[in-house]
């Protein structure tokens, strides 16, 4: 049997929640590998450590995962979200309400500035000559990265989902 898309509605199959709840948790698993990139960047520069496989993977853990989040935010962005697509219609109800606004711009405009500041880190990193100068460039972008992603976050819906 074939099933259409309003089979799939009478199922309550929702992609637009399933989506977001992927999303909402896979935020807290950014979280977890951007604090597992930054302290091994910052104790690696403090430290004056050896650059090691343990430093490459947890700046490909946070980039990949940073990654995965972005396809998700983008496929919430363009093509499912009931707050973004009104905005597409009208794009000066994103300046009005601060809500729209904060989805719409400041929230896809931080994290796609933090997804940029990441890549950059690392290969900036993996470039680099001494170990002391791949640590501080981690650090220094990692923490840049984070610090956006934690400025965009929607804290009033964080713990609600």
């Amino acid at each position: 049997m074939i099933l259409s898309f309003s089979a799939f509605n009478r199922k309550n199959f929702d992609m637009y929640n399933t989506i977001l709840q992927i999303h909402h948790y896979l935020s807290w698993f950014v979280l977890l590998a951007a604090l597992f990139a930054l302290l091994r960047a910052w104790y690696g520069a403090v430290f004056k450590k050896w650059w090691s496989a343990t430093d490459i993977v947890s700046g490909m853990i946070f980039s990949v995962s940073i990654d995965i989040q972005m396809i998700l935010g983008i496929i919430l962005y363009a093509g499912l979200s009931p707050v973004t697509k009104p905005v597409f219609a009208d794009f000066s109800l994103a300046v009005q309400d601060p809500v729209v606004r904060f989805y719409a711009i400041w929230h896809v405009a931080a994290n796609l500035l933090a997804v940029i500041f990441v890549h950059i880190g690392r290969s900036q990193a993996v470039k680099a000559q001494f170990p002391a100068r791949k640590h501080k460039i981690s650090a220094i972008f990692f923490t840049i990265a984070t610090l956006l992603i934690l400025s965009r976050i929607p804290w009033d819906r964080i713990f609600a989902l």
